[in-house]
């Protein structure tokens, strides 16, 4: 397995939850199962106290802007593939959010799935740190995910933790979705980071159905909120294809682009 550098800054050993601490992770992940093409995007995983949120870069930063201006980064469409978690590591309660397409609504699904981990035996060095195995099962794939004891913080990428050490990697069987830690380190100016508004709770079968709606109209979320809107090209033109073209479009990108959900077994076809 090839050796990653991870940046651990000031103590490791007594790491407590009181602490804010930030983990870095670079995520390599195929957005179509069907293509062997890998993207590659930096995530963070924040943690204050008994709380932790994990999200991508993009992610964090528009947060900061929300909190700092009212307002974040727009979005062109809803990203099936996104994400993008928080934990209440007191209560155990897991929510994958959600933040829909052009009108940026936020919701949040409550993950109830209980992560029953294997610990093997097996053991090696990670960087610069002891790591041991660890298999479980979580949204129709199989993970194996190396932990290290060194850093007392029973946390991880995305909905993962509970086991007995931070995780530095993991990785699904058939390679999807490859998290990596990069960086460990003491968080600066935290409260910026940590977006407070209320999300909306759905059920799967909601989320199902928003990318079922999206799938028939991305500008479905816009028509029912009565705002009025502009059909631009990539080059933010006013877009002179007709409607039935537009569709065929998106659906066609959205099947090759963004069709590869990390919750496997919550995944629809898409028709």
């Amino acid at each position: 397995m090839k050796k990653i550098l991870i940046i651990i800054a000031i103590l490791l050993i007594n790491l407590l939850y009181s602490q804010k601490m930030t983990g870095i992770y670079e995520l390599k992940f195929r957005i179509n199962p069907d293509k062997d093409s890998l993207i590659t995007n930096i995530f963070y995983l924040d943690i204050d106290g008994f709380q932790s949120t994990f999200r991508s870069e993009i992610e964090r930063k528009s947060d900061s802007l929300i909190n700092k201006k009212g307002f974040g980064y727009g979005r062109k469409s809803l990203f099936i593939t996104d994400l993008y978690s928080k934990k209440d590591l007191k209560t155990n309660e897991i929510q994958k959010l959600i933040i829909s397409g052009l009108v940026g609504n936020r919701y949040f699904i409550k993950i109830d799935d209980e992560l029953k981990w294997e610990i093997k035996n097996e053991k090696q060095k990670i960087g610069n740190l002891d790591c041991q195995k660890a298999e479980v099962d979580y949204g129709g794939r199989h993970w194996i995910a190396w932990f290290s004891e060194t850093v007392n913080l029973q946390e991880g990428p995305y909905i993962f933790h509970g086991l007995p050490g931070l995780i530095i990697k993991i990785t699904d069987q058939n390679l999807d979705y490859d998290f990596n830690l990069i960086q460990l380190k003491k968080a600066e100016n935290y409260n910026i980071y940590f977006h407070k508004s209320k999300e909306k709770q759905i059920t799967w079968l909601d989320f199902q159905r928003m990318i079922q709606n999206y799938y028939n109209d991305p500008l479905y979320e816009i028509k029912n909120s009565g705002m009025k809107y502009t059909i631009v090209d990539d080059k933010e033109n006013i877009s002179t294809l007709n409607p039935k073209m537009i569709q065929k479009k998106h659906q066609t990108n959205l099947k090759n682009n963004d069709s590869n959900l990390i919750e496997l077994d919550k995944m629809i076809e898409l028709k």
